[in-house]
């Protein structure tokens, strides 16, 4: 009977000491916002708690926890609560994808330059929230780069391919002569319905979340779309040499959109 109790003891104190190590393990889901109009985002689970912000239809969001029909999320770098009423949970939505997403530009490559913006310091951390973002939905993300380095254009796709993605997506920000030049555009190869396919759905992923201007999509002869074996896309999220755009493309809370933007339209291609 002493033994007994001692090995119930142990095992008890190893239980303990696994919920202490590894406390994050307790709950990992994303969720998207299934509204007509926005979400509130509130201080705390509660219909009379303060409104902290708003989510738009689309927007994915990571939970936290759950308890009593109130999702817990990260805002703004807060704390904050929203309905599950109006949260469709797909907690592993691109499980078994892979997906690879290309940063435009990098090192002594800037890119479009204007209004004190750099291409290259735009579309980085555009890609590093769009990485975060699929891999809370399941997907295996390829980074042509995480840093800011220079990366030939065919070692681009030629990294794509060896990983064997199912999806290549660029990320790059336009420039124009015309400085009220304004809006969104995704281009695909040439040819490719797959390509067109998933330059439909992202372009329509990002005007939704951006609220640009839509400039459609458009077929081009591009290295990474030409050299990469799967469905490709170059979305050009905005216009550096617009200066209210310019303004947009700088910001985390745009940069986050953008992100969100490009998932909803990778999955929607994918489902």
């Amino acid at each position: 009977m002493y033994m007994k109790r001692q090995l119930l003891i142990g095992v008890l104190v190893l239980f303990g000491a696994f919920i202490l190590l590894y406390p994050s393990t307790s709950f990992a889901q994303s969720g998207t916002v299934d509204v007509d109009t926005t979400l509130n985002v509130r201080a705390e689970p509660s219909t009379s708690s303060a409104i902290i912000g708003s989510l738009h239809p689309g927007e994915t969001v990571d939970l936290l926890g759950v308890t009593n029909s109130w999702g817990k999320i990260t805002y703004k770098g807060k704390t904050g609560y929203v309905s599950m009423t109006y949260i469709q949970t797909s907690s592993g939505a691109l499980e078994g994808k892979t997906i690879a997403i290309d940063a435009g530009h990098g090192g002594k490559d800037s890119g479009a330059v204007a209004n004190g913006v750099l291409e290259k310091n735009v579309v980085l951390p555009i890609a590093q929230k769009t990485e975060a973002k699929l891999k809370a939905q399941g997907a295996d993300v390829i980074m042509t780069r995480s840093g800011d380095s220079f990366i030939e254009l065919e070692d681009r796709a030629a990294k794509a391919n060896a990983a064997g993605a199912d999806v290549f997506v660029s990320i790059h920000a336009n420039a124009s002569s015309a400085t009220s030049a304004s809006g969104t555009e995704v281009y695909y190869y040439p040819g490719s319905s797959s390509g067109q396919s998933l330059a439909n759905s992202v372009q329509s992923g990002l005007v939704n979340q951006l609220g640009s201007r839509n400039r459609g999509i458009k077929s081009a002869d591009f290295n990474v779309l030409r050299n990469t074996s799967m469905p490709a896309v170059l979305a050009e999220i905005g216009f550096v040499t617009n200066a209210a755009e310019a303004k947009k493309l700088a910001s985390s809370a745009y940069q986050d959109k953008a992100a969100t933007g490009l998932v909803q339209g990778v999955k929607e291609y994918t489902e």
